[in-house]
């Protein structure tokens, strides 16, 4: 385990488990729900990376430049990919300090036949955390990508949601986004997590800082990301104690969409060229 520490400030990641962070406090309060000791699972951690790609592909069948991908289905019995390899996969530690830490991994072509390298930045400073996602691919033909963050926060009878998104995609009864259309909660004038229905929806437009209120440990947190996400995806599931909210550069299943690029946020990374965004944390006394 990396333990980063400043200015009231606890970070801890665990590169083996998919690169997740395992906790995330200020002052003894969580700013992410805290993982059980000894957590295996990245999907009991506090956030872990999304690569090469964000959310879902659906039915593992990846659509790419007139040919199709058959990608392993990686989530039990759930009929999607998900989240691509990084949360997965074991990372390795290339930096660490007192406030700082820098992890990565290299994919060599399988299933997904593109070679890439990631790595993860972590970085605390006098008002929370930063973090930094890189993929660079080492390939020497174009690859499909979309990149994004997963962290988790708790869900408290209080806590409460406000982020200026535009539209909502719509999803089928497997979470398949299908139509875009207007949200189905009031992001912008706040949605308190206990009070919301299931949601597990994609938002478009997203305008940081989204805005998280914890009024149960005094908190507020503004979530920041780097303009090469766009998309907020949010997930609140029935009778969990925790919330997710989640900036990605492209909805789920960008690249089997019929709209163009600048609707979905499918992109192409040309041989040895890299991609980097970066999401921040914010906290302050409520």
């Amino acid at each position: 385990m990396i333990t980063l520490e400043q200015n009231g400030f606890v970070l801890e990641i665990v590169p083996e488990v998919g690169g997740a962070i395992t906790r995330f406090d200020w002052k003894g309060r969580p700013v992410m729900r805290p993982a059980p000791q000894g957590v295996t699972n990245p999907l009991d951690c506090c956030s872990f990376p999304l690569v090469p790609f964000a959310n879902r592909i659906e039915n593992g069948k990846l659509e790419f430049e007139g040919r199709e991908y058959p990608l392993p289905l990686n989530f039990g019995d759930h009929p999607h990919s998900l989240h691509g390899h990084g949360w997965q996969t074991s990372w390795r530690v290339e930096t660490v300090s007192r406030d700082r830490a820098v992890i990565a991994f290299d994919h060599a072509p399988d299933a997904w036949p593109w070679a890439y390298a990631a790595e993860q930045e972590f970085v605390l400073a006098d008002g929370g955390l930063r973090m930094r996602l890189t993929m660079r691919s080492r390939d020497d033909k174009p690859m499909p990508l979309s990149l994004g963050f997963h962290p988790y926060f708790p869900r408290n009878p209080g806590s409460r949601l406000t982020a200026q998104i535009d539209r909502m995609w719509l999803s089928d009864s497997t979470e398949i986004p299908t139509v875009l259309g207007e949200p189905r909660i009031d992001l912008p004038h706040g949605v308190v997590i206990a009070k919301a229905p299931f949601v597990d929806n994609c938002f478009t437009g997203f305008h940081p800082p989204a805005r998280i209120e914890q009024p149960e440990f005094g908190l507020e947190i503004a979530l920041k990301a780097s303009a090469q996400c766009p998309y907020f995806h949010v997930f609140i599931p029935n009778g969990t104690d925790y919330f997710c909210a989640e900036p990605t550069t492209a909805m789920p299943n960008a690249f089997n969409r019929p709209e163009a690029a600048g609707v979905t946020g499918a992109r192409i990374l040309s041989p040895a060229a890299g991609l980097s965004v970066e999401m921040a944390i914010a906290v302050r006394d409520l």
